[in-house]
């Protein structure tokens, strides 16, 4: 798959001869200080599936995109120290161990081959896959393993009983040959199914050997030959090859783009590294690739992603990236801190001076010239700004080795170079025009082409003509004119200063404007900006990025938060072909349409970044020692890298799954195994670092904060079906890919099922109706037992009431009848006797009863009334009301309550001192289930008949008793109220 491939720049003039600078290649060094567990690298492979298999002399490392996983002798394998891997047809990946024989790993187990089962030897020092066969070579002779049955055929030569030590195989017109490092080259000949060793020369001191088409590169002492086959496989011998190289070559590997290149250790001598063969001649790479070993001992190249892998026996594993988006340029003892062009020339800027190249000569101005220049300004008595007249004051002692550097500009075929001791002048032919001894930090020009000087506090001149210092003067005082700017630019008809407090100024038609002052604009912290098509990039101190316009009004189209960005603090900002280009101290951004794309160390663009310019559609990144060049337009056309997410592995409350419970993509767990670990990976990728992730549960759910590991964590989850999703964003294109890895179902336990559920609830439905019929049964039982008891104890009362009347009232009316007898009056006693006589009578009908007609009790009242009134001569006037809503024939009421209230007003109420007694019962409707009924007189009251409140309260508390029992609230159903005169009783009776 294509990946990011570099164009040459046509930024050229910097590969001058007298200047030259080397390319160097974005490497990254695995160690025993990191994540090896040796340094010593023996072997490598990339297999299949794009991943690194790693042998070093203490175990095994798979690096799966930036992922590493172990293997030992406690995981299975025979032995730690590995000195060959391949990997047959299925997959399988043999490990060649240098004491103990073979490992064979099928992705969960391994499987392990010695001499015990017939292997020749078990020092292995090479693998060779082909076809069903796996060749394996050793110190000691050749076996053959069939991949399938694992049958071994083995073979040895034995000429003057030297060993057997294979150090390589390749395979030319359907045969193999076997290279051995000191008795010659042999090759594996089958005859009538028969297989066996033939030797094709004697050919000695091979180290390695590596085909590549129609030749044989072969390693020596000290050198290595390049023969064609046909010469390589004589029978007499490879003829008389030229010796090329001065080092031993143990390993070689080849690219896609045709470049060779070769492992070397000299062994006894420091001739060692990693060397690229160019036109037969080894070329060290030491430097190029960061490299400092010199103990190289094998390679393996990753063509999906154009990377080399570079084994030490000493350093460790290097990764290099050979096709790298990013290109350093190397510069020697000089940084590059600034880029300008003229239509005719280009310049860089370095901390020692000034670069200049036109179409057929290069010029360098350096540090002494620019003294020089300043020098011969000042002694020639020309006048110096001064302190006093508000200007930046120069150093004018300033060292040449001290000049500092602000900025270069080009205006009018000119680059003004902007220095802490004065500006400069520069033509197109590298010759110092003029010296301006203006100290600032920043400079431009108006759109007429005058001279903008700006003081950090000290206000700002427009220059008319720079060789008299003819200006004008504004003064900071004055709240339009910019204070400590930082940074600006020409763009249309308008010079844009930015202040690092008071925000976005204007130099146009003359004058001044500032936006914070007249309100166009409140931000006010602004340090960088570049134009963006017709509009402005404007960034502030926090790291925000306003797209804003300016042409008719002042509007901002866009903002880009610092939360979007990677970096907290901009270095610059540049724009190429509706793309932003964001520094920042982690790295470079790449912003189109809110798509962002990232480059850092891991692409090879390091810190630091001094500044930064588009050229040629190349932008170049001035840094230490040198430059980097990026080409934004193949970093935008990059293809999304990542098409597959897949589980790697499931724990299961911290357990690892069984593989045979995951069906597919669904896996179903119990209740208590709701704490799930998903560990997932992507397909390879050159940069795995840029990968971060987000996950969520189901369809519509909000995915998850962005994570850098691979993995879900799902802790305590309820019983729920999940659609697991996962989202993988690659900041080095800034695309993403999302796709559903699992189906997850958590069964709920039996008692949270639907049919124990329903059988729960059926037995409470159950057990409830049973409970219900129970006390239903139990309550009638009650109500019946209670009427019976509240009957008799209603009989028992209005007994024991009819008892405590009848002795006190016959008593009274048996004195009356005798005092009317005494009189003579015999027709008074005949009428009062009969009277006495229906009271008794109505007394014995209604004692029985609990309730009983309003119209009845009236009648009964009327009857005592009428005995209790004639034994005082009917001196009591009795008032009785009735409402004439109350129906007294529809209406029942507690039997015989009133008659102790108005036995009370004839006993107590009415001494021989009242005048004119009065009684008032009356009787009505508080609401249509109430009645009240109101006992009232004009006597005594209370307090005067407080000796006697042990017979009030002795009926009172029998009317409260029965009332209680009949279910009322005596509290509110009897009220005694004290009247002047008087007392009132009342009743207020459910109906």
């Amino acid at each position: 798959m294509p990946f990011l491939k570099i164009k040459r720049l046509s930024f050229l003039f910097f590969l001058w001869i007298n200047l030259a600078f080397a390319q160097n290649f974005p490497s990254k060094n695995y160690s025993a200080n990191t994540v090896l567990p040796n340094n010593a690298v023996r072997s490598m492979l990339i297999d299949s599936d794009d991943n690194l298999w790693i042998g070093t002399e203490n175990g095994i490392v798979k690096k799966e995109n930036d992922a590493f996983s172990y293997f030992f002798e406690e995981d299975g394998l025979a032995l730690n120290s590995c000195w060959a891997i391949a990997e047959d047809p299925e997959n399988r990946l043999w490990f060649g161990s240098y004491g103990n024989g073979l490992s064979i790993y099928d992705g969960s187990e391994f499987r392990n081959i010695s001499e015990e089962n017939g292997l020749i030897h078990n020092e292995i020092t090479k693998l060779f896959s082909h076809g069903k066969t796996m060749y394996v070579g050793t110190s000691d002779g050749v076996s053959m393993i069939d991949i399938h049955s694992f049958e071994i055929k083995s073979f040895k030569e034995n000429p003057g009983n030297q060993l057997f030590r294979v150090t390589g195989f390749f395979e030319h017109a359907e045969e193999i040959y076997v290279v051995t490092y000191n008795t010659g080259l042999y090759k594996i000949s089958e005859k009538n199914g028969a297989h066996f060793l033939t030797q094709v020369n004697d050919q000695r001191f091979n180290y390695s050997i590596f085909k590549d088409g129609d030749s044989i590169y072969n390693s020596n002492k000290g050198f290595y030959t390049k023969t064609p086959i046909s010469n390589y496989i004589d029978e007499a011998g490879p003829t008389t090859s030229e010796e090329y190289g001065h080092s031993i070559l143990w390993d070689y590997s080849k690219t896609k783009t045709d470049r060779i290149f070769a492992a070397a250790w000299g062994i006894f001598d420091n001739s060692g590294g990693i060397y690229e063969i160019v036109a037969n001649q080894l070329i060290s790479r030491t430097k190029d690739f960061n490299i400092p070993s010199e103990e190289v001992i094998a390679l393996a190249y990753d063509p999906e992603f154009e990377k080399l892998y570079v084994g030490t026996k000493d350093e460790g594993l290097f990764e290099v990236q050979l096709d790298a988006p990013v290109e350093f340029h190397q510069f020697q003892d000089a940084d590059v801190i600034g880029f300008s062009k003229t239509a005719n020339t280009e310049a860089i800027l370095l901390s020692d001076g000034i670069l200049i190249k036109n179409a057929s000569e290069k010029f360098k101005v350096n540090l002494k010239q620019l003294k020089s220049k300043q020098q011969e300004y000042v002694t020639n008595g020309n006048y110096l700004p001064k302190y006093e007249d508000s200007f930046y004051e120069l150093n004018y002692e300033t060292k040449a080795e001290n000049i500092g550097f602000y900025d270069i500009k080009s205006f009018k075929n000119e680059y003004w170079l902007n220095t802490n001791i004065g500006i400069f002048t520069i033509d197109e032919s590298g010759e110092i025009q003029d010296y301006i001894p203006l100290h600032s930090e920043e400079i431009n020009f108006t759109a007429t082409g005058e001279l903008i000087e700006t003081h950090p506090y000290g206000g700002v001149r427009v220059y008319n003509a720079t060789e008299d210092l003819d200006y004008t003067y504004f003064d900071p005082q004055k709240d339009v004119v910019p204070t400590l700017v930082v940074n600006s630019i020409r763009h249309a008809d308008k010079t844009y200063f930015l202040s690092i407090f008071s925000g976005l100024y204007t130099w146009e038609n003359s004058r001044f404007t500032s936006y914070l002052k007249e309100g166009i604009w409140n931000e006010k912290k602004l340090k960088h900006v570049t134009t963006f098509g017709e509009d402005l990039a404007i960034s502030n101190e926090f790291g925000d990025i306003f797209i804003v316009n300016d042409e008719n009004s002042f509007r901002i189209s866009e903002k880009i938060p610092r939360a979007a960005i990677e970096g907290n603090s901009i270095s610059f900002l540049n724009e190429f072909n509706g793309s932003l280009i964001i520094g920042t101290e982690k790295g470079l951004n790449i912003y189109q349409n809110g798509r962002f794309i990232f480059l850092d160390e891991e692409q090879g663009l390091k810190q630091p970044f001094f500044t930064a310019v588009m050229e040629d559609d190349q932008l170049l990144i001035g840094s230490e020692n040198g430059y980097f060049s990026i080409d934004p337009e193949v970093i935008l056309n990059s293809e999304n890298l990542i098409d597959r997410v897949e589980i790697q592995e499931i724990l299961v409350n911290n357990s690892k799954l069984v593989n045979d419970r995951l069906d597919g993509e669904h896996l179903k767990l119990q209740h208590n195994e709701n704490t799930i670990l998903v560990q997932f990976k992507t397909n390879a990728h050159p940069y795995p670092n840029k990968l971060t992730y987000q996950y969520r549960i189901a369809e519509n759910d909000v995915w998850s904060s962005a994570s850098e590991k691979p993995e879900i964590l799902l802790p305590f989850l309820p019983p729920k079906n999940y659609k697991i999703q996962v989202k993988v964003t690659d900041r080095s294109t800034g695309e993403t890919f999302s796709d559903s890895i699992l189906n997850l179902t958590i069964t709920p336990p039996f008692w949270k099922t639907w049919w124990f559920i329903s059988l729960i609830i059926l037995l409470i439905f159950i057990g409830i109706f049973s409970f219900y019929q129970f006390k239903i049964n139990q309550e009638r039982k009650y109500e019946k037992q209670k009427r019976v008891i509240e009957r008799r104890f209603e009989e028992t009362k209005m007994e024991a009431l009819l008892a405590q009347m009848n002795p006190h009232f016959i008593f009274n009316a048996m004195n009356s009848i005798q005092n009317y007898i005494m009189d003579s009056d015999i027709d008074k006693a005949t009428a009062y006797l009969g009277d006495f006589a229906r009271l008794i009578r109505l007394n014995l009908d209604h004692c029985t009863k609990q309730h009983i007609l309003l119209t009845e009790e009236i009648e009964y009242l009327q009857a005592y009334i009428r005995v209790e009134n004639t034994r005082l001569k009917n001196a009591v006037d009795v008032q009785m009301e009735v409402d004439p809503e109350i129906d007294p024939y529809d209406v029942e009421i507690p039997a015989m309550l009133l008659q102790t209230f108005v036995e009370n007003v004839f006993v107590h109420a009415f001494p021989p001192k009242v005048k004119d007694p009065v009684l008032k019962i009356s009787f009505r409707l508080l609401s249509p289930h109430t009645l009240e009924c109101r006992v009232a007189d004009n006597g005594v009251g209370i307090d005067s008949t407080a000796g006697n409140s042990l017979h009030q309260s002795k009926g009172l508390n029998l009317v409260k008793e029965r009332l209680a029992l009949l279910g009322y609230d005596t509290e509110n159903a009897i009220q005694i109220n004290a009247l002047q005169p008087g007392t009132e009783v009342i009743l207020k009776l459910k109906i």
